[in-house]
């Protein structure tokens, strides 16, 4: 399987990656960007995508191999955000290792002026972030603050606490992952936590 990558020129190219948290940040993040009316387009690696001329593709990643290399690399990747990495490798990966070393490689090779977003509360993707690169940006975060209640979450934003609807124990560090990367293509916190308002 070969990517068209003719498809992504000219587009700020933001992969979000992981075994974990992947599909939650990917739907999040295309719900505040629709909602605020930010041109992107959305990309899974795996389906048939419909491109426009957005200036922005975000890609929801995939686990597919060619040739023992991931396909990922094909994508020339500008922003890269890794929320987990635990020991549930997928297939076709035969080892941890190996499968993180894909993820090193993709990190390894972001542009100058990259960046790579990561989940302070995994330990592989912080020890991956904390690696120093030349020009690229590593932006830690950290989860949301929240109150449990029942059927979701009251997320705190200043004095305001918005009510959101989500049966995940782990929404407020998939929040924080898509409020970081969406903080770093110019969408403020007022933007993000006004979309989360209708969120669930």
């Amino acid at each position: 399987m070969q990517i068209n990558t003719d498809l992504l020129k000219n587009k700020q190219r933001i992969y979000i990656g992981g075994n974990h948290g992947v599909k939650k940040i990917y739907e999040l993040t295309q719900h505040v960007l629709t909602t605020i009316g930010k041109p992107a387009d959305y990309y899974s690696v795996d389906e048939d995508n419909q491109l426009s001329d957005a200036p922005i593709v975000l890609i929801k990643g995939g686990d597919d191999l060619i040739d023992g290399k991931a396909l990922f690399h094909q994508l020339d990747i500008h922003i890269l955000l890794i929320h987990r990495i635990d020991e549930d490798v997928p297939e076709p990966y035969k080892s941890f290792e190996e499968y993180i070393a894909q993820f090193e490689l993709l990190a390894d090779n972001l542009p100058k002026a990259g960046t790579f977003l990561f989940f302070e509360g995994d330990n592989v993707a912080t020890l991956m972030g904390k690696k120093e690169r030349e020009d690229v940006r590593n932006i830690e975060y950290t989860a949301l603050q929240t109150e449990s209640i029942e059927g979701g979450y009251i997320v705190i934003h200043g004095s305001e606490k918005i009510k959101v609807a989500s049966t995940s124990k782990r929404f407020p560090a998939h929040a924080a992952g898509s409020k970081a990367l969406l903080n770093r293509i110019g969408v403020s916190d007022d933007q993000f936590f006004e979309a989360l308002k209708t969120f669930s």
